[in-house]
């Protein structure tokens, strides 16, 4: 089974600016839709920039079954890193971190 380690970590890359993209813009533009369109249409394109994703490693010459869990690892791993960076800048435990992403 292979995996192209260099396009998997430009893409989970690309998949996590772009999911950052959405999240400062559902942060700072005013609401023009309710929560669950809002959410419908991340949703939307963020399946769809995975599939391009899926594609493009792919054509890397990875193995199919090994894409997905691949790209969820290399995600989870770039969360991690964030998460123990603003741990060391915050002098908090990097779980703690985690788990206060996304709560308001």
């Amino acid at each position: 089974m292979y995996i192209d380690v260099n396009s998997l970590d430009q893409e989970a890359r690309r998949l996590a600016c772009l999911m950052a993209d959405l999240a400062m813009e559902s942060v700072t533009l005013p609401q023009a839709r309710s929560p669950e369109q809002e959410g419908a249409e991340i949703e939307e394109r963020f399946s769809r920039e995975l599939g391009a994703s899926h594609a493009r490693i792919a054509a890397a010459g990875s193995d199919e079954e090994c894409i997905l869990p691949s790209l969820l690892m290399a995600m989870a791993g770039q969360v991690a890193a964030l998460a123990a960076e603003i741990s060391l800048q915050s002098h908090r435990d990097v779980a703690e971190v985690i788990r206060s992403v996304g709560v308001q």
